[in-house]
């Protein structure tokens, strides 16, 4: 594995490359879970060059002013990288919210995008918030009534994280569509080492059930046509983007396909690997 930082715009970006063969840039979820949660994607190693980097104010990566933790910083991050490691047209795996910057990037920076791969993201925060909404009203009552106390009170007041009952009452409404095997090492940590400057200023910090932050006004699905590329949308039949969801992106991209990992949640990369490893393989592959 070799290992180093990128500068963007004097920001000190961390990065990894993999394995031999066409670049694969990763984009990793969160926003502010760093990179090491995918490490399972290091089974595609001996098909593509994978290139993981951890974004801004995330893992290793620097920190930027507050506000400068935005969508738009991130697609000039990951065009530093890729131009810093010249690696000419790549193809580019985003997971979750690194589905939405993929996106993005694929929308400003054409040219350099030469397959693009969402799995298990959104492309309207119309959607998120929609995915959000059901996921609390699903919740019992004593837990509606957490959130209210918190939302009322302020989130980060006096911490930098969620109140601890808070956090507990979100995990609880997250269980449905998050994993459904034993959550590894890995995963665990990762969360454990949010950076919750950069969740807080994106997300938002008035709620988890709604985007109110610098995230908050993304709606990909007009220009999704712009997309020439060959496009793979991997959706997890119960997982918080839902099928449909995901088939509506698909429709508004010339050349994308879709494909549904039945036994999945928003991890199919863990939940299902061999079915995962065998897709990405075949579509990498593809001419």
């Amino acid at each position: 594995m070799k290992s180093g930082y990128i500068d963007s715009n004097s920001l000190p970006i961390y990065y990894e490359i993999e394995g031999d063969g066409k670049p694969l840039v990763v984009l990793h979820g969160g926003p502010g879970v760093p990179h090491e949660y995918l490490q399972d994607l290091k089974a595609l190693s001996p098909y593509a060059q994978l290139i993981f980097f951890d974004q801004r104010g995330t893992g290793k990566s620097g920190k930027s002013k507050t506000l400068e933790y935005t969508l738009d910083a991130n697609v000039e991050d990951t065009e530093h990288v890729r131009n810093g490691l010249n690696l000419g047209k790549c193809a580019v795996f985003g997971h979750s919210w690194g589905g939405m910057l993929a996106q993005a990037y694929a929308l400003k920076y054409p040219n350099n995008v030469r397959k693009l791969i969402l799995a298990n993201t959104f492309s309207t925060v119309d959607h998120l918030n929609a995915a959000l909404t059901k996921m609390r009203a699903s919740m019992p009552t004593e837990l509606q009534k957490t959130y209210e106390k918190y939302e009322r009170s302020g989130l980060y007041k006096g911490q930098v994280s969620y109140p601890d009952e808070y956090q507990a009452a979100v995990d609880a409404a997250y269980e449905p569509i998050s994993i459904n095997v034993p959550k590894p090492a890995y995963l665990q940590d990762a969360f454990r080492r949010m950076s919750y400057d950069v969740y807080r200023t994106m997300w938002g910090e008035q709620t988890e059930f709604k985007i109110t932050g610098t995230m908050g006004s993304f709606n990909f699905l007009p220009h999704l046509s712009k997309i020439k590329v060959p496009t793979l949308v991997i959706v997890g039949a119960k997982d918080m983007t839902t099928i449909e969801m995901a088939q509506e992106t698909v429709r508004h991209i010339p050349n994308a396909r879709l494909v549904v990992f039945e036994r999945s949640r928003h991890y199919p990369f863990i939940e299902e690997k061999e079915k995962f490893v065998t897709v990405m393989k075949e579509f990498l592959d593809e001419s």
